[in-house]
């Protein structure tokens, strides 16, 4: 098992603004067992490249007036392998108190949980940052009744109250559209599938780019392999195989940097083409 620990935060340049990797810890977990295939059934025989292990990543980015969060880990929902964000924070010398803003690419506990600590917000002066759809699904009155609410979605839709009240009950919480400005210089792509609203967020400044994907994907290797292998933890299974695959394309062809909640930590780096798969290549300072 790693031990996450060792992970100290990843700074690099981007533009004028400076952008840090931390890690939240690290999920142990059969991940074969949970990839899927064409089907609701797991088929680990067929994925022995699948790791042991998942970083769980959020991102800082700082400009020349804010500092601004790329989700926010998982608190204390995990146990004590993971919640290690604010501690990673303040070994930047950053405290959640300085956090301007932060921006959720999607509503699932692992990006959510380390907004709280014991049932209040953990960034007292942020604003938190949602797409519309997003936010609908999860957070409107009457969600656990509707017909998509399974037991499973009943429970993450409380854990998405618990987590977001404390920013709402405050009026700290802003929608945006899903494929709009959020803040000068990020934006957001619906890419659903892992959740209805998941969203990969742009951030442009001084001619370059970082996308921060998301759950795009899981791992470095099988789902590079192939696109159409999803994971339990996807919504909706047919559509996350699409998205994933048109937000590799974009990413190969464009060339610019993408960030990912669940590769290998800093989880920084390109994607490129690799004759019908892809390859991650890690960024390198």
């Amino acid at each position: 098992m790693t031990d996450s620990s060792s992970f100290e935060p990843f700074t690099f340049s981007l533009g004028k603004a400076r952008i840090t990797a931390l890690s939240d810890g690290i999920l142990t977990a059969p991940i074969g067992s949970l990839y899927r295939l064409g089907s609701d059934q797991p088929t680990p025989e067929k994925f022995p490249d699948a790791p042991a292990e998942l970083s769980v990543n959020a991102f800082l980015v700082e400009t020349d007036d804010k500092k601004i969060m790329i989700d926010a880990g998982s608190g204390a929902l995990y146990g004590p392998a993971l919640g290690k964000l604010r501690a990673a924070l303040e070994t930047l010398g950053v405290s959640p108190d300085d956090i301007d803003d932060v921006i959720l690419t999607h509503i699932h506990a692992d990006h959510t949980g380390g907004l709280i600590a014991d049932g209040k917000a953990v960034f007292k002066n942020a604003t938190l940052h949602i797409g519309k759809t997003e936010a609908a699904f999860w957070l409107t009155d009457g969600a656990a009744d509707a017909p998509h609410a399974t037991d499973k979605v009943k429970g993450q839709i409380a854990r998405a109250h618990d987590t977001i009240d404390p920013y709402e009950t405050e009026n700290r919480v802003e929608l945006f559209e899903d494929n709009g400005d959020i803040l000068p210089g990020f934006s957001a792509t619906l890419r659903a599938g892992h959740t209805p609203g998941h969203l990969a967020i742009r951030f442009d400044n001084n001619g370059e780019t970082i996308v921060f994907i998301g759950d795009i994907v899981h791992g470095n290797r099988v789902q590079f392999d192939n696109t159409a292998v999803t994971i339990d933890f996807d919504y909706d299974q047919p559509t996350a195989a699409t998205t994933r695959a048109a937000a590799f394309q974009q990413a190969a062809d464009e060339g610019y940097l993408i960030a990912a909640a669940h590769l290998p930590f800093p989880g920084v780096g390109n994607i490129s083409r690799n004759g019908d798969q892809y390859r991650f290549d890690a960024y390198k300072k």
